[in-house]
């Protein structure tokens, strides 16, 4: 239906990190009058490396999958060990990551402090109500969710590394979590 898009990370195109040490398949991003309100993206951690900076937005960085990633710098150290495990920072705190053991992904939420906000939950099990609003993403861990609401066709299934994005919604999702 109008506003709901698929997302699968197989179908992302990486893009290198605004430092060059990494990359990071962009999902979405809101700017007005050139600068960045918010941006989603899933970033890829496979060697120890410094983080971008990005002075003035609020950064929310949750372990989507693989890892450990070890996140430190002078102010704060966070070791993100299971997905859905989460570092909440400002974008001009000068970090850098540890090597991780595996490959990890890191679902990356970043907002203009003032002029934007986001709220990031990490649900288990369950059902759960996606109401509708503006923008809202989902983004599958581990197992499957399925995802019901008007006018989506029955059976509707997100797989790990699957998620939707959700624009301008008039309606409510449901979403039942299976482990």
């Amino acid at each position: 239906p109008k506003g709901l898009s698929r997302l699968a990370l197989a179908d992302m195109n990486p893009v290198p990190w605004r430092n060059g040490a990494g990359v990071t398949c962009p999902v979405a991003e809101a700017t007005e009058d050139g600068v960045t309100l918010w941006r989603v993206s899933l970033a890829e951690i496979t060697q120890a490396a410094p983080f971008s900076r990005f002075d003035g937005m609020d950064r929310v960085a949750t372990l989507a999958a693989g890892g450990p990633v070890t996140l430190a710098g002078p102010e704060m150290r966070w070791a993100l060990c299971e997905p859905g495990d989460q570092a909440i920072f400002p974008g001009e705190w000068t970090l850098s990551n540890q090597a991780p053991d595996a490959p990890a992904f890191i679902w990356n939420v970043m907002t203009q402090r003032g002029r934007a906000q986001a709220l990031v939950r990490v649900v288990g099990t369950g059902e759960h109500v996606l109401a509708a609003q503006s923008n809202s993403f989902v983004w599958v861990m581990a197992g499957e969710a399925e995802v019901r609401g008007r006018g989506l066709p029955p059976g509707m299934v997100l797989h790990a590394q699957d998620g939707l994005q959700c624009t301008n919604m008039d309606q409510s999702l449901i979403l039942n979590v299976i482990g």
